[in-house]
């Protein structure tokens, strides 16, 4: 008398949480639509029919206590997209998916025990991607933390699957990963499957997106923008040096007196002649610019006005970091030039 109502009361509430925040579950995921019956009402239908941020087709299922027919539905749903999933583009015209794309299936959970779900869990199936919501409010909003059960793509190895890049794509990706590793020890990469984080010390730097094929680039601020060139790439990475720069401080540290500061000769010496050499292998650009920067005694040797000095020093060091990124990547073009 009681079990009857319950099972859709807990998945209606369930969904009305998790239809509202599928972007917050996976980076560029988007409802196209509710109550997919792949299997001819003998299992129930599929909670909803999502996009991802590739254009592929995504079943959500929710897991819910006493559902005894999740495994079921998962079965039926990787069937219906073996059988089916590449021709949705077109029976699906409003959907939007890109034609051929391989489908998978995302089971979410709330934090509540779920039988079910361990069953699935054992079961190891591939293209079937099982994550617990945590629900809970701070300063009177209310808020969720997503945790990854389990991720295994289909026909598609776990450690290539991590950051979905195309293959026209990943040179570019290659290009800030290997910044961020000489950038500084504390920079940190996260994310999920269609998006990475760049952050350090909790602080974000900027966040790259794959959508559609193109990577795209969010600065500090919320600016997006598409990286379809090496100059987009390098022009990125300069705001993301600078971005560092800023909450590093290092706007405002100066360095010791040099034979240039001193007598205001031999300028190969000083801070400029070391920012133009190649650092060692190895160096972060932090300790690099640690040894090429222009202090305010320097600065004011080479001609610069004293008073301006300390400002010159602050306003000038991304372009010091962005010479010594030069120095490091080859590959790159001439480094942003300054009138000292």
């Amino acid at each position: 008398m009681i079990r009857g109502p319950v099972l859709p009361q807990l998945r209606e509430s369930l969904w009305a949480l998790v239809a509202n925040h599928l972007d917050s579950i996976e980076t560029g995921l988007v409802l196209a639509m509710k109550d997919l019956d792949c299997s001819d009402g003998q299992l129930g239908p599929i909670d909803g029919l999502a996009r991802d941020a590739s254009g592929a087709p995504v079943l959500v299922l929710l897991a819910v206590e006493a559902d005894a027919l999740l495994a079921a539905r998962v079965l039926g749903a990787l069937e219906f997209l073996e059988r089916v999933g590449d021709s949705l583009a077109t029976a699906i015209p409003e959907g939007s998916f890109r034609a051929g794309a391989v489908g998978r299936v995302i089971v979410v959970s709330t934090g509540t025990a779920c039988p079910s779900l361990e069953s699935l869990l054992r079961l190891d199936l591939d293209g079937v991607d099982l994550c617990r919501l945590e629900p809970f409010r701070i300063a009177g909003t209310e808020r969720f933390a997503v945790r990854w059960l389990r991720r295994k793509p289909a026909g598609v190895a776990l450690a290539a699957a991590e950051f979905r890049v195309e293959p026209a794509q990943k040179a570019h990706w290659e290009s800030i990963l290997r910044l961020c590793e000489r950038l500084d020890a504390g920079v940190g990469i996260d994310g999920d499957r269609f998006w990475r984080r760049i952050t350090w010390q909790g602080r974000v730097l900027g966040q790259i997106v794959a959508a559609e094929g193109v990577l795209q680039a969010i600065d500090g601020d919320g600016t997006r923008r598409s990286l379809l060139t090496s100059a987009d790439v390098r022009e990125f990475c300069d705001l993301l040096v600078r971005r560092y720069a800023t909450f590093a401080g290092l706007g405002l540290a100066t360095g010791g007196a040099t034979a240039a500061a001193q007598n205001g000769r031999d300028e190969g010496s000083g801070a400029l002649g070391r920012a133009a050499a190649r650092p060692a292998v190895g160096d972060s650009l932090r300790s690099s610019l640690a040894a090429a920067r222009l202090s305010p005694e320097e600065y004011s040797a080479l001609g610069g006005p004293a008073r301006a000095s300390v400002v010159a020093v602050t306003s000038e060091v991304a372009d010091d970091m962005a010479r010594i990124v030069a120095a490091q990547e080859g590959s790159w073009a001439s480094p942003p030039q300054r009138s000292d």
